[in-house]
């Protein structure tokens, strides 16, 4: 069942927001109990695989309601991920007070940023879930 664009746009607000969600807790969690553990890079390390198996839980769940065709969870992939992108930086910038500067430093890949990796696997998430299925 390939699933038509209300269903398909369902699942990326959904997907979005409990990304953003599941992101704000492991976040927490990085921060308050990983890092001063483990350190800086450690913490992020083992929180980064953490936040890939609650996106995959998300999208099997999703998939499991919803069942999309590949092509809309290829769609439904890429809007969640611009939904959360949407939520995470009004997070950062406006009620965590981060400058643009220190948002996009997060991005940066050559500084150990894992975060465009994460994006980059939340938006393959739903399709890579649906090929299992």
């Amino acid at each position: 069942m390939s699933g038509g664009g209300g269903k398909t746009a369902l699942y990326a607000l959904a997907y979005g927001v409990l990304g953003f969600g599941a992101g704000f807790v492991f976040g927490a969690l990085r921060e308050m109990v990983l890092i001063p553990r483990f350190g800086d890079e450690l913490g992020r390390y083992i929180e980064f695989p953490l936040m890939i198996a609650a996106l995959f839980v998300i999208a099997l769940l999703l998939q499991r309601r919803l069942l999309l065709g590949s092509g809309a969870l290829i769609l439904a992939g890429i809007g969640g991920t611009v939904v959360l992108i949407v939520i995470e930086s009004a997070f950062a910038l406006f009620v965590m007070g981060q400058t643009t500067g220190e948002y996009l430093s997060s991005f940066d890949i050559s500084q150990g940023a894992l975060f465009p990796l994460g994006l980059l696997l939340m938006a393959l998430m739903p399709w890579a879930v649906g090929k299992r299925s």
